[in-house]
């Protein structure tokens, strides 16, 4: 009998660092999003976060998503250096004084 796959999406809040947990193959599975909001819908069919995605090479302003909760994961361990780096980007990116704020 086939197992399922759980998932650490249950209560993504501000801030969480969380990625796709099955990519499609031609998405990089590597990209990571940081969490701006998220709604449960109490039926949960269609739970969704608000997302940024992680793009420090980007020169273009911030990327901002709204996904299914139930096709992201929360990145089990992130490392200083990363959470450093994903506060300088959210830093530096213009207009977004607010959500470094929230987020880091």
């Amino acid at each position: 009998m086939e197992q399922i796959a759980t998932y650490d999406n249950k209560d993504l809040h501000v801030g969480d660092i969380v990625r796709f947990h099955t990519p499609y193959p031609d998405e990089d599975p590597n990209t990571i999003f940081i969490v701006l909001w998220s709604y449960y819908d109490p039926e949960g069919k269609s739970s969704r976060a608000e997302v940024v995605k992680y793009d420090p090479s980007s020169k273009h302003s911030l990327v901002i998503q709204k996904w299914f909760i139930r096709d992201l994961e929360r990145i089990p361990e992130v490392s200083p250096e990363l959470l450093k780096q994903i506060k300088l980007f959210m830093q530096n990116k213009l207009g977004n004084a607010i959500i470094s704020k929230l987020v880091i």
